[in-house]
């Protein structure tokens, strides 16, 4: 157990988190003794994701004050697999080898914990190699140790999903961080779910948020540092995805998480434009988090028409006067960053979210505007001289 709360009863956040890197019997392991990897020679060794589950676990752990949860942090288990040559920095983290038989083991007694109390929250979390079939099959560290039957060390994600749904607490939160490459012209057969849905048994899930790369996309991450999407994940529980609730409290909501998820990823890949956004399944709108204070936001201002950017001074001014009493001058004319697009030259400002005046002046004319500014950034245009 990576986390497990000292003193704790009642519902609580249970999560396990699986990090698979290190495959011995796939390409790029010269320990191999299977013949029959090169059938799976697109499928490196992988550097990312047993730091991108170690970074994950680490924030739920550094993160455990009851004030910050709706229902307390109760325990995280964390599966990495990983070459010690590799990550020699991860060898002192207390973890397991993400087998499959591993992976089952430490599920079923994850599962049990869950579905110990219905105001439980579940937390579900897989970084490693996966393909697209009839579901999402995610590939466990063993994976194609008997060459007959490579998919027997993996496990169906979807029918697992469902199972959870039948089984678990009323709220559910996914992240699989892994390629879907379709494999339909040679589809697996008889890939096992972690656990079975049954045929008739009603949902018991009220509120979920699922993430995953879309059909036939490749997960992303630099070697050897945090996938984009863990990095985009960790990014809107610290606030990036939050939202005021009706008492003005600022609050980390599933559907918060579902809004800002593709924009934080483009962040994360250097504003690259993405072809597709995040799969994301929100079922209800639960509070995962709360913050202790308005987390950092960007706004991003531009002057219509573009042209007169250049001649456009910028201010702004917050409405919470007792942390910001004075209107604050924004970037001057010469200064504005470049937008990358259609959109000329722009002003981005980072600031605390909340509501702001925001001003502009262009060859003596002045026009202003309330803007409500929410992470993980909020964009406003103002028309500076008549068309």
């Amino acid at each position: 157990m990576f986390y497990e709360a000292t003193r704790h009863s009642g519902p609580g956040v249970h999560a396990l988190i699986i990090g698979v890197g290190y495959y011995p019997y796939l390409a790029g392991n010269v320990q191999s003794g299977t013949a029959e990897w090169p059938a799976f020679s697109f499928m490196p060794q992988l550097t990312s994701p047993p730091r991108s589950a170690r970074a994950f676990a680490q924030w739920l752990s550094d993160n455990a004050d009851e004030r910050n949860w709706t229902v307390p942090l109760a325990s995280v288990d964390l599966l990495l697999s990983f070459a010690p040559k590799q990550a020699p920095d991860l060898a002192a983290v207390i973890h397991g080898e993400a087998t499959i038989d591993a992976i089952r083991q430490r599920f079923e007694a994850w599962l049990a914990r869950c579905a110990q109390d219905p105001d439980n929250v579940a937390v579900f979390y897989f970084c490693g190699h996966g393909v697209q079939g009839d579901g999402q099959f995610l590939l466990a560290s063993d994976f194609n140790k008997y060459a007959a039957t490579p998919f027997a060390h993996a496990f169906d994600f979807d029918e697992t999903r469902l199972a959870l749904q039948q089984r678990g607490p009323r709220t559910q939160w996914m992240i699989i961080d892994a390629c879907r490459v379709d494999c339909a012209r040679r589809p697996p057969s008889g890939v096992q779910p972690l656990a079975d849905p049954e045929l008739f048994a009603i949902s018991v899930c009220q509120n979920e948020v699922t993430l995953r790369m879309p059909m036939s996309d490749q997960a992303g991450a630099r070697v050897g540092e945090v996938s984009f999407l863990t990095q985009a994940l960790i990014r809107a529980l610290d606030g990036q995805a939050a939202t005021t609730d009706e008492h003005g409290e600022w609050v980390v909501r599933m559907d918060g998480v579902r809004r800002s998820i593709d924009t934080l990823l483009g962040e994360e890949l250097g504003f690259q434009p993405l072809s597709r956004g995040v799969e994301s399944i929100n079922l209800g709108d639960a509070v995962l988090y709360r913050l202790g204070e308005a987390p950092l936001a960007r706004l991003i201002v531009r002057c219509l028409p573009s042209e007169a950017t250049a001649r456009t001074t910028v201010s702004y001014t917050s409405h919470d006067m007792a942390a910001q009493p004075t209107a604050v001058i924004g970037m001057r004319p010469a200064q504005p960053l470049p937008a990358k697009g259609a959109h000329g030259q722009e002003w981005r400002i980072d600031l605390r979210a909340g509501v702001y005046t925001v001003r502009a002046e262009c060859d003596r004319r002045s026009v202003s505007r309330t803007q409500c500014v929410l992470p993980p950034q909020s964009v406003m245009s103002l028309r500076v001289i008549d068309a």
